[in-house]
């Protein structure tokens, strides 16, 4: 409509309100003509309007639309809630994972959409007994704070759970709390490779240990009473060879049955209360022989005899020690090999401190892993023949008994020194009622 248009319309208009007979002043007729021209004006805007809303809306439309097929295109679960709080998005990832909890005829589950979301009374029933959602992100929103779930069992899915707040920062220093986003990843397959691996481990190492035992046997026994009877020196070689790869052998299987059953927490721990100055006696006897060869010194440290008792598997604790001094002497060429003992009011520590060849940096981060030695490459074993598990099966020993291990320092060409820390006996209640 033009401006001309609208000055006519609004001329006919006055003249019926005030009569046919009416005078119309003149100065009347540029009034008239501005509120024509801001009419068509504003008409105009507002089209413009309307159509930049348009435009826009329909961009907004299409890039939600990427951001939902962004969500379901992940590899792992989302869940987003608010502040209430109550879930206001969820992923399709998601909605498998927890529709496997159900059967598929089942009408528990809403349809989802982007306006129909999953609860989580829903999601909590699902998951029970499992796990209780709602409990963790009111958890994660009143401390602030994530929460991981490690191995949760849903349906035919084995889940991780990461819970965290989100925060919204308002203004520089004010932080505003927003809601919860929750990521689920399907470690399903993966707990099924490590347990067929474990199972596999387990069976094999049972097979290989009781032919081990019978060559270990007879070549020792060979050795032993039919020591005369060789006279060639190969012969005795060979002999030899077999003895000492059948022990070496054995030994290994030993440490994979060892890291199966703890993994699997099948091992068979014993607590009971002693002082470690009987078993450290045991290690360095056993190990003497061995230190003297290489001429290197063995040192026990008075403070071991003043120590009080602690609670741990016996046997078990020897192993850890025997693991860490063995280490020790395996990387020492010269020098000597310290056991030392602190204790406070919780626990007694076990320091093992030697003058080896050290760690650099990169050696000590790939300390305690399953199968991996100071070293930098799985590919790349030590010439001390090592399998990589003594650390870790000791790591696993100390934590089950509730202490820790760690590398206390190391540095190459001077050395390393390992501690553990065992918690100490509680005192008897008439010792701490005294």
């Amino acid at each position: 409509m033009q401006p001309s248009d609208i000055h006519a319309k609004l001329l006919s208009q006055i003249q019926q309100t005030l009569g046919e007979q009416a005078f119309i002043p003149d100065n009347l007729e540029p009034l008239i003509h501005r509120i024509s021209e801001t009419y068509v004006q504003s008409d105009q805007e507002q089209k413009h309007l309307n159509e930049q809303v348009a435009l826009r809306t329909e961009q907004l439309m299409a890039s939600t639309s990427r951001a939902y097929s962004f969500l379901d295109s992940l590899n792992m679960g989302l869940i987003m809630c608010d502040v209430n709080p109550e879930v206001v998005l969820t992923n399709q990832p998601l909605q498998k994972m927890l529709a496997s909890k159900t059967t598929a005829s089942t009408d528990l589950l809403p349809p989802q959409t982007a306006k129909n979301m999953w609860n989580l009374a829903t999601i909590d029933t699902l998951l029970k007994p499992e796990l209780e959602l709602r409990i963790l992100v009111t958890q994660s929103l009143s401390t602030n704070k994530p929460i991981e779930c490690s191995e949760v069992n849903v349906g035919a899915f084995v889940l991780r759970w990461f819970i965290a707040p989100m925060v919204n920062e308002v203004k520089p220093g004010d932080k505003q709390q927003i809601g919860v986003i929750i990521l689920v990843e399907d470690i399903t397959e993966q707990k099924m490779l490590e347990r067929s691996k474990d199972e596999f481990l387990s069976i094999a190492s049972h097979e290989l240990r009781t032919p081990l035992t019978v060559i270990r046997g007879n070549s020792a026994i060979i050795k032993k009473y039919y020591a005369a009877n060789l006279a060639d020196t190969d012969v005795a070689g060979m002999i030899e060879d077999i003895h000492e790869s059948s022990i070496r052998l054995i030994g290994i299987v030993n440490d994979f049955l060892d890291v199966s059953a703890l993994e699997q927490g099948k091992m068979r721990i014993v607590p009971e209360s002693f002082t470690l100055v009987e078993t450290v006696d045991n290690v360095s006897r056993e190990l003497q022989n061995l230190c003297e060869t290489k001429g290197i010194s063995l040192i026990c440290d008075d403070s071991i005899k003043t120590m009080p008792p602690v609670i741990a598997d016996k046997q078990r604790i020897k192993q850890v020690i025997y693991n860490l001094v063995g280490n020790a002497v395996k990387f020492t060429e010269e020098g000597n090999i310290t056991i030392s003992m602190t204790n406070d009011e919780n626990f007694v520590y076990t320091s093992v401190s030697d003058t080896g060849r050290g760690m650099s940096d990169e050696g000590q981060r790939l300390l305690f892993r399953k199968f991996q030695q100071a070293g930098s490459s799985l590919l790349t074993r030590d010439t001390t023949k090592g399998t990589g598990l003594g650390l870790y099966i000791s790591k696993l020993i100390v934590e089950i008994s509730g202490g820790t291990i760690k590398l206390d320092h190391s540095e190459v060409g001077k050395g390393s020194t390992f501690v553990f820390s065992l918690p100490r006996t509680p005192p008897s209640p008439s010792n701490s009622s005294g």
